[in-house]
């Protein structure tokens, strides 16, 4: 704290010193954005799970790639309408053309003309197609919050374990700091004739054996950190850290009871946007099945046209020509097809597997959704019931250690038996960690599935 006064303290004297070399208003302005950017940017250096969750939903290329479905699935709506709309064309065509036998004769022609079509009815399957391009746009929609949800899950657990590894890594710290401090004073132990060269030896070896604990925690917190970062699609080079209420959490007693199962269960099924997607994709199925079997239908059109042209080297009637060659017609088409090689029948059959696949693939992922709330619900009820053992553990072994010492200060017990209670601590407390945040993890995994961390 005081050393981040200092450092204000040092950029307000640099801040005034700059303005009164600097006369240029426009150019003062600058800098001080300059500067009201930078200090910013040191701020959001510190990321909560908030704030990660929100640079997740706004930088994730998953993400990204399901947006650009959505948008080509706004596309295929809007083709699917078109089918429902009349079309217009015009034409302009030059001929050059020539009859070698033939003398004294035009070789040029243009011919003009707009023609326009209208579907007057088709056995209503543009309308079909047009409903089941929505249903799919809509399923596309929460396709992408589905998504969304799993790059949270993502960012859950990498935040966690970063948080996780933080706390492991001071406890490893903290274990090389009293290792060294022991060894110093056994050193001096050992120069008055105190203790034997194995003893001394040991306390070193202990040393060693804590500084490869705190590089493997080291190497814990790089890797979750990195990790966290490519989720959020940080530069390499940002030096970022996380900040969480969590860690002064204590035991799982201060924290809200876990919800009911039965009610649990029931919200995550109706916050889930998978289910809702793979829903809708059934019903999008079951239009595209529709949609197939109007290949057959008769099919009626209307149409128009309107044209006109001219024949000319050497006449100099062109406006004649375009007057009394102009010519309209309409017409009304009627398709009605008999056979079709069974194309009909196949696009049928086609468009019936996709609508059953579909509705297995609804019916997988509700099951997937039940037992991956089972697995959490259990994970959370257990982890626990394991952080209330842990604690009781690093208690014992605290009270453990203290009787330890007392053996040791009088001689009844050997430096290996003293090293090995100091030992189980550390472990204790390591196992008192990861419990901790695994019941925190499956916490707010729950909240997830609920739909209660849609920022």
């Amino acid at each position: 704290m005081v050393d981040f006064v200092i450092l204000s303290v040092q950029r307000i004297n640099v801040f005034t010193h700059l303005k009164s070399m600097i006369n240029n208003r426009a150019l003062y302005t600058g800098i001080l954005a300059a500067a009201v950017l930078w200090t910013s940017s040191l701020a959001q250096s510190t990321w909560t799970l908030e704030d990660c969750l929100k640079q997740a939903k706004k930088a994730s290329l998953k993400l990204e790639s399901a947006k650009l479905r959505e948008q080509s699935a706004e596309i295929s709506v809007k083709q699917a309408k078109s089918g429902n709309s009349p079309t217009v064309s015009a034409s302009i065509q030059n001929t050059l053309y020539d009859h070698p036998f033939v003398d004294n004769e035009d070789h040029y022609r243009l011919n003009l003309g707009i023609s326009g079509s209208y579907t007057l009815w088709d056995g209503g399957a543009t309308s079909l197609n047009v409903e089941s391009k929505t249903l799919s746009k809509e399923a596309t929609a929460l396709a992408t919050q589905q998504t969304e949800r799993s790059v949270q899950e993502s960012v859950l657990n990498a935040y966690m374990s970063l948080l996780a590894a933080n706390e492991n890594l001071r406890t490893a710290d903290a274990s090389v700091e009293l290792a060294q401090a022991e060894f110093e004073h056994y050193s001096k132990l050992f120069d008055a004739g105190s203790i034997t060269k194995k003893d001394l030896t040991q306390s070193q070896s202990n040393v060693l054996q804590k500084q490869t604990s705190q590089l493997t925690a080291q190497l814990s917190v790089s890797t979750a950190k990195t990790t966290l970062r490519q989720l959020l699609e940080l530069d390499d080079s940002a030096d970022f850290q996380i900040t969480a209420p969590e860690t002064s959490i204590e035991n799982p007693d201060s924290l809200p009871p876990l919800p009911d199962y039965a009610q649990l269960k029931a919200d995550a099924q109706n916050a889930n946007p998978g289910l809702k997607s793979d829903s809708i994709s059934v019903r999008a199925a079951q239009k595209n099945t529709q949609v197939a079997g109007k290949g057959s239908s008769i099919t009626v059109t209307l149409g128009a046209n309107s044209s006109t042209g001219l024949q000319a080297w050497k006449s100099k009637a062109y406006k004649d020509q375009l007057k009394y060659g102009w010519q309209n017609s309409i017409t009304l088409g009627i398709n009605i097809p008999i056979i079709d090689g069974g194309a009909t029948a196949n696009k049928v059959l086609q468009a019936q597997v996709s609508e059953t696949e579909s509705q297995v693939s609804l019916k997988e992922d509700l099951k997937t959704l039940e037992n991956n709330i089972e697995k959490l619900y259990l994970n959370a009820v257990s982890a626990d019931m394991q952080w209330k053992s842990a604690i009781l553990q690093v208690e014992a072994e605290n009270e453990a250690l203290s009787v330890a010492e007392e053996q040791r200060n009088a001689g009844s017990l050997t430096y290996t038996d003293f090293l090995t209670q100091k030992n189980n601590l550390e472990k204790a407390k390591i196992t008192l960690t990861n419990a901790k945040y695994t019941s925190l993890l499956s916490r707010k995994l729950l909240e997830l599935y609920q739909g209660k961390l849609d920022y």
